[in-house]
């Protein structure tokens, strides 16, 4: 019974956090890279590196026409600066099954991620 138990912890704990487990207020660690193109001259890129520990800021439900999404609003402390500004790119979801994407943007040292309602109980992008 223990071994059984054991197993269901460290399956549940390999498959990372669902999106309605996030809670704001505290801070979770990111389980994969991705990259945001920025809105400036240049079009570079800014990486968002696996690893990275964000502060979950706010939880917002949204009510769009055709779509019901959630954003969840994350500090990014390692911010170049106010004035960097992303275009929102869509992330897939590592890991997730069915596929999960999410939409990511960053304004103001501010990380916008919405995803869909229907979403909300899967894998998410953190530890």
């Amino acid at each position: 019974m223990r071994l059984f138990l054991a197993l269901i912890f460290l399956t549940s704990s390999a498959l990372g956090v669902t999106w309605n487990e996030l809670e704001a207020g505290k801070a979770y660690k990111l389980e994969q890279s991705f990259q945001l193109p920025q809105k400036e001259r240049s079009k570079s890129l800014l990486e968002v590196s696996k690893g990275q520990v964000l502060p979950l800021r706010e939880v917002i439900p949204l009510s769009i026409p055709g779509a019901l999404l959630v954003l969840y609003i994350f500090d990014y402390p390692n911010c170049p600066g106010p004035e960097l500004s992303t275009d929102m790119e869509i992330v897939p979801v590592s890991g997730s099954t069915p596929l999960v994407e999410v939409g990511a943007q960053l304004e103001e040292c501010a990380l916008s991620m919405y995803i869909e309602l229907k979403d909300q109980r899967s894998k998410s992008l953190f530890e």
